[in-house]
């Protein structure tokens, strides 16, 4: 039998370690990993860090809405998952979704597998309010008003 001596083309997936995670106002530093990533030694500095993705469940996303809200945590689940659900829904009809706090939602690109449907979807985050207010200020005419 003879070897292929054919290269694979496709690059190879690189999975970082996940970040840990800040820890919200109001909980106790044990909540939070104990080790924290190290910098990238100085001696080095053609290698670039890597993003790294945190993953965040159901589970702890229910919690920050609590901690956030201040709700009772079955009424912030229950409200969690409504609001989960309404966006979902409305992604795969392909909506355009405009949430402030969040930023404009839309799908950038749709993908039917058998696994179930991928959606590429692209968010643009809004301006903070302390960028708003320096845009304001900026936005005056800067020249002085005509003399007569």
């Amino acid at each position: 039998m003879r070897k292929s001596t054919k290269k694979s083309t496709a690059a190879k997936a690189v999975h970082p370690e996940p970040v840990p995670e800040e820890v919200a106002p109001g909980t106790t530093p044990e909540a939070a990993p104990e080790t924290a990533p190290e910098a990238a030694p100085e001696t080095a500095p053609e290698t670039a860090p890597v993003a790294v993705r945190v993953q965040v469940k159901k589970k702890d996303f229910v919690e920050r809405v609590v901690l956030r809200s201040g709700a009772k945590k079955p009424a912030a689940r229950d409200l969690t998952e409504a609001v989960l659900a309404v966006l979902g829904e409305a992604l795969a009809k392909g909506e355009t979704l405009v949430l402030p706090p969040l930023g404009k939602i839309s799908v950038a690109r749709a993908v039917g597998k058998s696994g179930g449907e991928i959606l590429h979807v692209k968010l643009r985050r809004m301006a903070l309010p302390e960028d708003a207010k320096k845009d304001e200020d900026s936005a005056t005419d800067p020249l002085a008003d005509a003399e007569e």
